[in-house]
């Protein structure tokens, strides 16, 4: 009995195993980043070649870059909706204000620590209504529940620093086994999960027919509202892990000041990952290698005593060049290649 005859079209689609070919994968996105990635360590060993030998330098740079890698992993599944989230910042310091505030309180960690998260679920949870529910821009709600948050934390705050969290924060953030960053590998099996969601689950299905066409997966039975809820809770729930991975590298401590940027900085990795802003286009491997160039560039421009500023004028170049290189399809490099070939002839 033919069972795949049971299957929709797209189902089937995503059953068909195309043959490896090694020249389209040495030039696929992920290759390039790769590549880019070797560069800008070829760069670094040759202007600070004692530096970048010395014992624990690589580490420190992975770690450095590894507090906004929870932020990146959920913006995929954001991003690749079309839709987009700029409260992602301020939702990661509102739950280390809470789980700080428990701590003092002398709740036991596991109840503040979850009292954290859950409370940027909740925040997301409101995000995911008003965009899904209430049909409102995406990038509207954001920004104004970006500016709710983080005006409830200043407000809480005010000039004060919270630094009653719990010691595995820290050790998250600067531990190694093995000589591996514990952030590094926290960082790739949640990768792995996202992964499986994206590739093995009926919610990452979802998500992909979705991003291509909302009004066609409307008329196919998915619930796009519902799903669309969804994804915004679990980037609630990311950003309540980003907490833990940002407080830590900050040496236990958060203020209202804190964290300013981070939402430009993952929705700029998740581009430069292939991730497109079009929605329906994207995949995990591209963000996880984009979030190493990105810890690497930043550190690399600050060995070169490149100043603050300057620094995020190259972000802001990357990121719009990722976004032209995303928005280049294959039919526009085959209308390019005719036209070369008309203007030789």
């Amino acid at each position: 009995m033919n069972t795949d005859k049971t299957k929709t079209p797209f189902e089937r689609d995503l059953t068909i195993k195309s043959k490896f070919n090694l020249k389209k994968f040495l030039i696929s996105w992920e290759m390039i980043l790769i590549y880019i990635l070797i560069l800008i360590n070829i760069v670094l060993m040759i202007n600070r070649p004692n530096l970048y030998f010395s014992n624990g330098t690589i580490q420190s740079i992975i770690q450095s870059g590894m507090d906004v890698c929870p932020l990146v992993l959920g913006m995929v599944l954001i991003l690749m909706f079309g839709d987009i989230d700029i409260s992602v910042a301020s939702n990661m310091i509102f739950a280390s204000m809470i789980t700080g505030i428990c701590c003092s309180l002398k709740f036991p960690i596991i109840i503040s620590v979850f009292t954290g998260i859950f409370s940027s679920a909740l925040c997301s949870a409101f995000n995911g209504f008003c965009v899904a529910y209430l049909e409102m821009p995406s990038v509207i709600v954001t920004i104004a529940t970006s500016m709710l948050f983080r005006g409830i934390v200043k407000i809480v705050l005010n000039v004060n620093v919270l630094k009653e969290f719990p010691v595995f924060y820290t050790a998250i953030a600067w531990t190694n086994i093995a000589g591996i960053p514990v952030s590094l590998l926290l960082f790739l099996l949640m990768s792995m999960v996202f992964v499986f969601i994206l590739h093995k689950t009926k919610l990452g299905r979802m998500i992909y027919i979705i991003g291509n066409n909302p009004i066609c997966a409307k008329y196919s039975g998915i619930d796009v509202k519902k799903t669309k809820f969804y994804v915004f809770v679990i980037m609630g729930i990311m950003c309540g892990i980003a907490s833990i991975f940002f407080v830590g590298r900050m040496g236990g401590s958060v203020s209202s000041t804190m964290g300013t940027g981070y939402e430009i900085t993952a929705i700029a990795i998740c581009v430069l990952g292939g991730v497109s802003t079009n929605g329906g286009k994207g995949k995990i491997y591209g963000p996880v290698i984009a979030t190493l160039i990105m810890a690497f560039l930043t550190y690399t421009l600050g060995l070169l005593e490149v100043d603050a500023n300057t620094r995020k004028i190259v972000t802001g170049v990357i990121l719009i060049i990722a976004v032209l290189i995303s928005n280049v399809n294959a039919n526009t490099l085959n209308s390019l290649k005719q036209r070369f070939k008309k203007s030789k002839g």
